[in-house]
């Protein structure tokens, strides 16, 4: 028995983690597994900031989505990979996971005069400045050691003669 952990409308999260959408008419609807690519949003971050799209795996139609929720739940739902499907989502995944990602809606809202909204998966700037360099200091056992482009190796043979 598989059990849904959070839901909000055609939208929720199994147990294992999994996101699914109840896709189509009321009467006539069907389940898609959505794929995630954002590690640490919540589920309202994943579905206000559409970070997830679809993988392919489809299900069966059912005559509500009462009908397709309860079917889930009891493990009675047959699975079918989609193609078509899977390709739209490898599209919308690429075009979505750019850092500077913002949904069509939030960009309409923001050129309205609504509060800009930083994209949670971004880290803050920082407040002064900053060095690209790792950081100078006398313990150097954690760094790996680099080898010099013209430097030549021993043999197995030359190692073992000293």
């Amino acid at each position: 028995m598989t059990r849904i952990s959070k839901r909000r409308e055609r939208h929720f999260i199994d147990d294992h983690g999994r996101l699914f959408w109840i896709n189509g008419p009321d009467d006539h609807c069907y389940l898609s597994e959505q794929r995630q690519w954002r590690l640490g949003l919540g589920f309202e971050d994943v579905l206000r900031w559409k970070q997830c799209a679809p993988s392919g795996l489809v299900s069966q139609r059912f005559p509500s989505v009462e009908a397709a929720l309860r079917a889930f739940q009891g493990d009675q739902v047959q699975w079918f990979q989609d193609v078509y499907l899977r390709r739209m989502g490898d599209q919308m995944a690429a075009h979505r996971s750019v850092d500077d990602y913002k949904p069509t809606a939030m960009q309409q809202a923001e050129a309205r005069g609504a509060r800009v909204e930083r994209q949670p998966w971004l880290l803050p700037e920082p407040s002064g400045p900053v060095c690209g360099l790792p950081p100078r200091g006398g313990d150097r056992a954690g760094l790996l050691e680099v080898p010099h482009p013209h430097r030549r190796r021993r043999s197995g043979r030359q190692l073992a003669e000293c």
